[in-house]
């Protein structure tokens, strides 16, 4: 029989797993279905507009994710291994590592929603411009990049998942 202290780090993984699923998952149909769909099938406007209230929707969803992520993995590494941050063994280093990266991954979000995002929805109100475009291109490529920073993630976990 499970013990209560195996029952709350099985909830919280859970919870963890969930926030993942939701943010990469959540990226990867961005970078991969949605936003080339939108170019080959939308006028810039409109693909401007459907991209503004998508992107709302999905920033919450994505800062609930971040907050999840950040409370439970903390909590299920304190648990699991308190000295996870003396870097005394692979498990902990690969951890060190991935919550480099997952920084990076955050501060990179953060950019793309609250900076980025902003300007690109006031330009795209006044239609198709050059200045649109360049920003348009540095946002679909800063996905790109998301998106292989989150594979990045994944394959850490997995390594550190069969030490």
């Amino acid at each position: 029989m499970a013990t209560p202290i195996q029952l709350l780090i099985g909830f919280m993984n859970w919870l963890h797993l969930i926030a993942t699923v939701a943010w990469f998952g959540g990226l990867t149909v961005n970078v991969l279905i949605l936003m080339p769909s939108m170019q080959a099938t939308l006028d810039p406007p409109t693909a401007g507009k459907l991209l503004n209230t998508y992107m709302g929707r999905f920033r919450r969803l994505v800062y609930v994710s971040i907050l999840v992520l950040v409370l439970t993995g903390a909590a299920i590494a304190w648990i699991m291994n308190p000295a996870y941050l003396e870097l005394s063994s692979e498990w902990s280093i690969i951890m060190a590592i991935k919550h480099v990266i997952v920084a990076i991954a955050i501060i990179a979000t953060l950019y793309s929603f609250e900076i980025l995002a902003p300007k690109v929805a006031r330009l795209a109100a006044q239609g198709p411009s050059p200045e649109l475009a360049k920003l348009q291109q540095i946002q679909m490529t800063a996905a790109r990049v998301a998106f292989i920073v989150a594979l990045l993630i994944l394959l850490l976990t997995g390594i550190q998942t069969a030490l």
